[in-house]
């Protein structure tokens, strides 16, 4: 069984790079300068992978990712933090990150067999 954790998904990697301050990072490290030929929201329909979502509840690119994968019929479950940035994990607050850190927890322990025992996602 897989699953996956995504914390402040970007689904719009033009609009992350021109609205954001590590907009030139973004450019520059990680897309070699072509945002526009990494588009997540493209290859939406090939992830399958169930997935717990993370994030802000003002990170609109998250939301998007995980709407896009609901839509899809893919297992999903989103956590929303209320006041969250995108960067809600770092520079949240310390119960919030500790809410976070509970949640990854409980989620790898649903999908991922320890002792080679069954595992039943709910």
């Amino acid at each position: 069984m897989r699953t996956a954790i995504s914390g402040g998904s970007l689904s719009d990697l033009v609009s992350a790079a021109g609205a954001s301050d590590e907009g030139h990072f973004l450019r520059t490290y990680e897309c070699r300068g072509d945002v526009a030929a990494r588009p997540p929201m493209t290859h939406v329909d090939r992830v399958t992978t169930s997935t717990l979502f993370l994030h802000g509840e003002d990170d609109d690119q998250a939301e998007q990712w995980f709407a896009a994968l609901r839509e899809r019929g893919t297992p999903v479950r989103p956590a929303r933090y209320p006041g969250g940035s995108h960067l809600f994990i770092l520079n949240g607050r310390p119960y919030r990150r500790v809410d976070c850190n509970e949640r990854i927890v409980e989620w790898l322990q649903q999908w991922i067999p320890v002792d080679g025992g069954p595992v039943s996602p709910s």
